[in-house]
């Protein structure tokens, strides 16, 4: 039961008491008049009755405590727990990002502002922008994920993004790219030489990395010995290896330095988007096609697919090349094959070849109509 005592004789009354777990607790009355902290204690006798038979649900009172809280406070508790869990750098960065854009976004600064309303509402102007229903998406993913962790972490009682609407992103606009010609990659890697850019491109074309791949390549990822180069955390979240071409190899070894550390990054400074629009229009590659096919860096990953193609490589091996799980994926993106080499493959057949076991084959008659041997 609560009693009411004085600090040194003098003051305020002091309230002592048992929450519904037992602790002692202690707080002021802030109040002299006795009778005045007598009837405070007695609610809160009846408080710790009501939470200790259940009539009350004692979470409801850390639910409003962690809703007193600065938003930003639970995003920073938040941001650690994904650190530890050892999510990769791009994840956590874009958690940060996409929840800072919630804030602004929403203008919320409690978890209680963080309503299905309001986050639709933002994600709305998102697509009035024309943003990419994936994009829209993600964001929105980035949210709910946030959400359902303080559901966890018993910060709220329910995650209200619970059943916030998801974009179909099938949806968007397709971008469809097309495989950059012979002789139209002699001139990029000419323009990009005399800019110190060959091997940049070089990497894309001949081992098919992908802009974040090549941003983290390392030197200790390049075995010049074995012509092996290792791809770490990419597309597929595993490890693997790619043969080195020949041309590659050797550019890899002119542009190597003989004091380069293994752990040296292969591009310190990585060319931008707009730096490859420039290297391309001076290549003389249009960016877009009349049939609004695009060429950019990943069409280079597209055009190794289609060379492969084109010299005959088993589609067992292209996938491993490729370093795709499926080779429908290979098929699908990566094999821009045209009415050129569908004529191509038709010239090479040959209706005379396996003639003797063609059950089809017509023996050649005379001009009496008698069928001649094939030896004369």
């Amino acid at each position: 039961m609560a009693s009411v005592f004085k600090r040194n004789g003098k003051g305020p009354w002091i309230i002592k008491w048992f929450d519904p777990q037992g602790r002692r607790r202690e707080r002021s009355s802030r109040t002299t008049d006795k009778r005045a902290a007598m009837r405070i204690a007695a609610q809160l006798d009846a408080d710790v009755a009501l939470r200790r038979d259940g009539i009350v649900d004692v979470r409801q009172d850390r639910y409003a405590a962690e809703d007193s809280k600065p938003l930003q406070n639970h995003i920073d508790s938040y941001v650690r727990h994904i650190e530890l869990a050892r999510r990769s750098p791009r994840t956590i960065a874009d958690a940060k990002a996409h929840l800072t854009w919630t804030i602004e976004a929403t203008g919320a600064c409690r978890l209680s502002d963080l309503t299905l309303t309001r986050v639709v509402d933002a994600l709305s102007i998102l697509h009035a922008e024309g943003k990419a229903r994936r994009t829209i998406e993600y964001r929105g993913g980035s949210v709910r994920a946030f959400l359902s962790w303080c559901v966890k972490d018993g910060r709220i009682s329910s995650n209200p993004l619970e059943h916030l609407p998801k974009q179909d992103a099938h949806l968007d606009p397709t971008v469809v790219r097309r495989a950059i010609t012979p002789q139209e990659v002699e001139r990029l890697l000419q323009v990009a030489e005399q800019r110190g850019r060959k091997l940049w491109y070089m990497l894309a074309l001949y081992a098919g990395l992908r802009l974040s791949e090549l941003k983290r390549l390392r030197w200790s990822d390049i075995d010049l010995d074995q012509r092996v180069l290792t791809v770490h955390r990419g597309k597929a979240k595993r490890v693997d290896d790619v043969p080195l071409h020949r041309y590659l190899l050797a550019e890899l070894r002119c542009e190597r330095r003989l004091d380069a550390l293994p752990s040296a990054p292969v591009f310190p400074t990585c060319p931008t988007n707009d730096t490859r629009r420039k290297d391309f229009v001076r290549a003389g590659i249009a960016l877009v096609d009349e049939e609004g096919r695009r060429a950019d860096l990943q069409a280079l990953r597209g055009t190794l697919g289609t060379m492969l193609a084109r010299n005959g490589v088993a589609p067992q091996v292209a996938m491993k090349i490729m370093r795709h799980s499926r080779y429908s994926t290979t098929l699908r993106h990566y094999t821009h094959l045209t009415l050129a080499d569908a004529s191509a493959a038709m010239d090479a057949l040959d209706p005379t070849r396996d003639s003797k076991a063609s059950p089809h084959h017509r023996p050649h008659q005379s001009e009496h109509g008698e069928a001649q041997s094939g030896a004369s």
